[in-house]
């Protein structure tokens, strides 16, 4: 995403989150039970926070709180990533997520690695539109992972994928 983002925009962005169907339930519910909708939630206001010179403290210390969720609920993102709309964390724990950049409808599960190939390695990801990352996939360097994808569980991406295609294996192949 280009640009500041507004409290309107923001707004707009977690109630779309609220009316997603996989987490179910009511805002509060999910807000105070729900591991994966509460990073989202938390990290969402924090990269808003991040654009407000006038709120500078206020982001600070929600970046505190964003790194106390990143250690309680093993989901690690960088506060500068914006993550796009309707994007879904099935279940918390192992999740490494730094793309170069993110479509929109992108779903992760359990254990997903995404990003660049070590220290100073290759770039990251570009992720597209309704992708699916299966548990324990890994997506690394940089590749670009076509829209409509699904990278099985535990398949290793190491080459562009491209729209429409399922991948799986170590390394993986196209299926």
């Amino acid at each position: 995403m280009k640009g500041r983002l507004t409290f309107r925009m923001l707004v707009g962005e977690l109630r779309d989150d609220a009316r997603n169907p996989y987490y179910g339930g009511s805002f509060l519910r999910n807000v105070l039970f729900v591991p994966p909708y509460k990073y989202i939630f938390h990290h969402r206001i924090c990269y808003w926070l991040s654009g407000m010179k006038l709120l500078r403290p206020l982001y600070f210390f929600h970046l505190f709180y964003l790194h106390h969720l990143k250690i309680k609920y093993g989901i690690e993102m960088s506060s500068k990533f914006h993550i796009p709309r309707r994007f879904t964390i099935a279940h918390s724990g192992g999740i490494v997520f730094y793309p170069a950049s993110c479509g929109e409808n992108v779903f992760i599960r359990h254990g997903v690695t995404v990003g660049a190939k070590g220290r100073g390695g290759a770039g990251a990801p570009v992720i597209g539109n309704r992708v699916e990352f299966g548990a324990h996939s890994i997506a690394i360097g940089n590749i670009s992972i076509g829209d409509n994808s699904t990278i099985a569980a535990g398949a290793v991406v190491t080459k562009d994928v491209p729209a429409g295609a399922t991948v799986a294996g170590i390394p993986a192949r196209f299926i």
